[in-house]
Formats: structure tokens, sequence, C-alpha cells
């Protein structure tokens, strides 16, 4: 798990606490574990906000590993953004944006990946509000390839249609047209292929779609949006109080208010969660369950718990 304490950066493996190097004012966003290799993204505090990466407890700056030039006094030049991070057989990759060098004279952005500092640039957006424009929310790797999905539309009106597609890669890939009314909300890896979870706005509907089968499975009208596979079954944590189980609502059995599923993993039918609870709508509390057991509590005022991650021993 890894979280904060203390206003200290640190993890926690089977409870046993590790501060991370160089951690003050910086809040852990993702662990992953590979190999016995401990991976932590974080985010400094306070602005100018940049990105850390921790393998092993030992620190990277994250505009330094990707190459930024910081010795430019234009913050146009060095602006960052990383949205997620995964690690695939020993490679780090970070998906997120960054300041574009290709269009001068206006804000632009470039959204990328990065396996291991090397960029490769999928979109630039500019500031023009009949540019084109997409968004994205994560990533995933599958056989060594990344994908990348993506809402986009035609220009920046918040109320513009949406074509929904994915980068495989670096290659574009259309699932539906603008007219079509839809949009993604996650995307994940398991045994049985590649998911994305979407809404329908024409019928209201949500449902998984597979992009290694082209089938659509679980269509429904419950909310799916963040989810994880733990082999063939596909665990949706976007509703709050429940998780859903292939599209079944499975009550937890947990302390009265803690009713937020701030993270959730599976592994071998072990469900793991970090429950919160909230006080006059402010985060007073984190729980840790393993199944329906408690585990670990931590109170805001001492700390925080933001990423938890299951492999077996």
């Amino acid at each position: 798990m890894a979280g904060k304490e203390s206003g200290i950066a640190c993890y926690w493996k089977n409870n046993i606490k590790t501060n991370l190097t160089d951690g003050t004012g910086i809040t852990p966003t993702k662990i992953i574990v590979e190999n016995n290799n401990v991976y932590v993204l974080g985010i400094s505090d306070i602005s100018p906000f940049n990105f850390y990466l921790w393998k092993n407890n030992v620190k990277t700056n994250i505009n330094q590993y990707i190459g930024m030039n910081l010795n430019n006094l234009n913050p146009a030049e060095y602006r960052h953004k990383i949205d997620d991070m995964l690690i695939d057989q020993g490679n780090i990759y970070l998906l997120g944006s960054i300041g574009s060098p290709v269009i001068s004279g206006a804000y632009a952005d470039d959204l990328c990946y990065w396996k291991n500092g090397v960029k490769t640039v999928l979109f630039t957006a500019n500031s023009s509000f009949s540019s084109p424009y997409v968004t994205t929310r994560n990533f995933t790797i599958h056989n060594g390839d990344v994908y990348i999905p993506v809402n986009k539309r035609a220009d920046r009106f918040v109320d513009s249609p949406n074509q929904v597609g994915y980068f495989k890669n670096s290659t574009y890939y259309t699932i539906s047209t603008y007219s079509e009314h839809k949009s993604f909300r996650h995307i994940s890896q398991g045994s049985n292929g590649v998911y994305l979870s979407m809404y329908d706005g024409s019928t209201n509907n949500t449902y998984y779609k597979n992009l290694t089968t082209n089938t659509d499975s679980y269509i429904s009208q419950t909310v799916k949006m963040s989810f994880i596979l733990d082999g063939n079954d596909i665990y949706d944590f976007s509703n709050g109080q429940n998780y859903f189980k292939n599209d079944i609502n499975t009550p937890s059995f947990y302390a009265p208010g803690f009713t937020g599923i701030e993270d959730l993993s599976a592994l071998d039918q072990n469900v793991y969660q970090i429950r919160s609870q909230s006080v006059n709508d402010q985060k007073d509390s984190y729980k840790v369950y393993i199944n329906n057991t408690e585990v670990m509590h931590i109170n805001t005022v001492n700390g925080i718990f933001t990423s938890i991650f299951a492999v077996q021993n």
C-alpha cells in the first residue's frame, strides 16, 4: 500500500512501513510490485508541481527522467503531467502530457507515453476551441503492446460529442463515431484480452468492450468506470459502497461510515480494498480490508492511504 504518514511519502508491505527517500511534501499516487521490485509514483503537494518515481526506494525526478529542458525559463517549455504508470517486464511506462514545442505562440500539449524515458507522441492539441481535443484516463499493456484509449472531440466545447478510439502503440483505431454518443471510462487487461468500460449515451447503458475479440459483455445500467481483472473476473469499484464482480453487486462488510472505495486489487479470488470515511464532505480516515477483514487504519491527521497492490508471495 502506498500513502503518506507524518507528511512523508511511504509504503507498507504487510503492515510494515518504509519511508520513501526524500519523500517529504510528496503524495504517492500509485504502487506496483513486479519481480520483488517496488515502484511508487508520486506528485509534489504544492506548486510548481513535479512528479517522482521510486524504484526500490531510489528516487528519480520525472522531469529529468523524461528529458525536459529545465534550463529554459519559459514554463510552457517544461509543463508536464503524468496520469498513470505501468511496469511490464522491468520496463517503466508513463502516460501523460507535456508542453508541445510543435505549435508556437499558443498553448499546446502533446499526449505521450514514455517507455524507460523515451517519448512517443500520440496527439497534439492546442488552445483553440475549434481544434480537435482528446481526453484520457489510464492505459494498459497486453502481450507487450501499449493500449491508450481516448475520448476524441472535434472541438473543446463541453457538449461536443465524442469519438471513442485507442492507440495501440502509436497506431490509432476508432471504436465508435461521433454520432454514436459513446464514451470510454477506464481500461484494464486480463487473461481474456483488453477491456474498456463504456457508456452509451443513446441508451443510457454501460458495458465492457473487449478490444481483442471486439465483443461486448455485461450490458446494464450499473455504472462501469474503474475496474480491474483477476483471471476471467471483472471487479468494478466505481459505485462507492460495494464493488461489482462480473456485474453482480457484492456487498462488503466494513465499519460504519467507510463507504468510499479509494482503490481495489484482486488476486486469486481475494479482494484488497482501501476504504475512506468522510465527515462534512472531508475525508476523515482510511481503512484497509482483505476480503472482509480490517488490517490497517489511519486518520487523516496522521496520513492517508492512496494505492493498493497485491502480489503473490
